[in-house]
Order: C-alpha cells, then sequence, then structure tokens
C-alpha cells in the first residue's frame, strides 16, 4: 500500500504512536478559562513526528487563527516544553485563562500574542501579567474531514433500501496471511494464525500440512515460515481451544509471549471479520 502511495507522489507516514488528547477547548478567540479537561480517544500520529518530549493535542475554539488556517473545531498538537521561537503558534496562558495565538517580539523587544484574524487585536504581554507560554504548535488535524459515524450509516442505509449495495468479498484464509505476515516475528506465531483461521471456519480443524503449504505458498519469502512440529507444539493446553477461551494461565506459553500469540490471532479475526 506503501508502495501504491510513494508511486503515486505522495509521502505516506504510519499512524502508529498515540498521543493523548483533551477536550480543552483552547480559544483561537478571546482568552478564556479552562474549565474541566475532558479525556478523548487517543489521537494516532507517525512516531517520526512524535518525538521523547511530552506532546499534547487540544480542540481549537474560535476563529481567530483562521488566516493561520486553524479553524474552529481543529485540533492542534503542540510540545508541552515551553519552548518557541519569533512567529511561533503558541498555546498560551494568560491569568490562568488559555488562547491560541502568534508570538511576535517587535524590534523594540515587546512581547506580543498575535491573532491572524483583523476582528481581533493583538496582545501586549506585560511584567504585571501572569503569562505562560505552554509549547509551540508543530501539526494541525481537522475534524471535519472525519465524517461522523450517524452519517455513514445513514449513507449505507440508504445504499441499502435503493439497492446499491455491492456484495461484500470474503476473505480468503491466504488474505489472513498475507495480513499476519508482517507480524510473525519466530515460526511457532504462525500457530496464531492457524487457530484464528480454524475458529473463522476457514480451514477444517487439524489441516496443520495443508496450512503449511498454503503459508510457504502465499508468502514464499517469509523468513520464519511454520513448521509442523512447531504447530504441533503449539496445539496443546488451552491452545487447542478457541481463541475465546484461550488463558494465560493454562497456555504452553506464558508472559509477554502468551500476549503475542493472543495480539496474532484476534488482529486474524478482526480482519476477516471487516
Amino acid at each position: 500500500m506503501f508502495s501504491l502511495l510513494e508511486r503515486a507522489g505522495w509521502e505516506p507516514l504510519l499512524c502508529d504512536t498515540p498521543v493523548q488528547c483533551y477536550d480543552i477547548q483552547v480559544p483561537a478567540g478571546l482568552p478564556n478559562g479552562v474549565g474541566d479537561p475532558v479525556r478523548l480517544d487517543d489521537q494516532m500520529f507517525p512516531h517520526e513526528l512524535v518525538r521523547m518530549e511530552t506532546y499534547c493535542s487540544v480542540i481549537v475554539r474560535g476563529d481567530s487563527m483562521k488566516d493561520a488556517g486553524i479553524l474552529n473545531g481543529d485540533r492542534v498538537q503542540f510540545r508541552m516544553d515551553g519552548v518557541y521561537s519569533d512567529g511561533d503558534i503558541v498555546v498560551a496562558s494568560i491569568d490562568n485563562e488559555l488562547t491560541l495565538k502568534t508570538y511576535y517580539r517587535d524590534g523594540e523587544g515587546n512581547h506580543w500574542l498575535v491573532p491572524l484574524n483583523e476582528a481581533y487585536s493583538p496582545i501586549l504581554l506585560q511584567e504585571d501579567m501572569n503569562v505562560r507560554i505552554l509549547g509551540a504548535v508543530e501539526l494541525l488535524t481537522r475534524n471535519t474531514l472525519r465524517p461522523s459515524h450517524a452519517q455513514l450509516e445513514r449513507i449505507m442505509r440508504n445504499a441499502r433500501e435503493n439497492g446499491d449495495m455491492p456484495a461484500p468479498q470474503k476473505k480468503t484464509p491466504q488474505d489472513i496471511i498475507l495480513f499476519a505476515a508482517p507480524m510473525i516475528e519466530v515460526a511457532r506465531h504462525w500457530y496464531a494464525v492457524y487457530r484464528a483461521l480454524v475458529d473463522m471456519r476457514m480451514i477444517e480443524n487439524g489441516m496443520m500440512v495443508s496450512f503449511v503449504e498454503m503459508v510457504r505458498e502465499t508468502v514464499p519469502a517469509h523468513p520464519q515460515p511454520p513448521t509442523l512440529v512447531a504447530l504441533r507444539r503449539a496445539n496443546v493446553m488451552s491452545f487447542s481451544k478457541p481463541v475465546s477461551l484461550w488463558r494465560a494461565d493454562h497456555a504452553p506459553v506464558s508472559g509477554a509471549r502468551f500476549e503475542k500469540y493472543l495480539r496474532i490471532a484476534q488482529a486474524c479475526m478482526e480482519q476477516g471479520n471487516r
């Protein structure tokens, strides 16, 4: 998939790192009280954009930064390290009220928080003000590009009623094998894929020989192909039962190794049921 995007001229990054997001409603207008922050679902960002510093993602309220392309309802990600430079868009606290503005230092040494909307006035930072700049904005995401679940359900319902819905293609064992291959670190991990295929009734229980041949044909260059011996050794205790009955205290492996098998099996079943 990444190769296709790159050939099309895109520069894709894998969103694999969670960043905490709070509905703090940082005003991009007049400074305003924070209120009680509400923890939202973590947002996923590429690890290249999220280094070891502490980051936070917040929702913007107001339109004072609209000329910078930051609109009401957008989310911005910023480093909570208090590091910023002249011209940076920053999240600032003024007398314990938050605002989103551009930091500017003029030729006379005055410090300003400048809105990018002529309907608002710049804020001169003075010594008697309790001002703290939390950090500089590094990333903007636009929630308006994400339709609501209710909207999607309505579209799908209308399509079904109009007879415009194509029959979904069923996943094949080969599809699941291709999906799982990047997660396989050692040959014995293929047992989790085998068990998931059995649970989804894509293959019959006991078809280990056929499964080994299928994997070798589907991903012939995989560095850790399955072996019949490894599969049979894993097919004991709770692992011989459906994945939903696997138990950490009654499995042929324990700890992190058990969790790895479970993650692979569950991921394969989720993929197969999409």
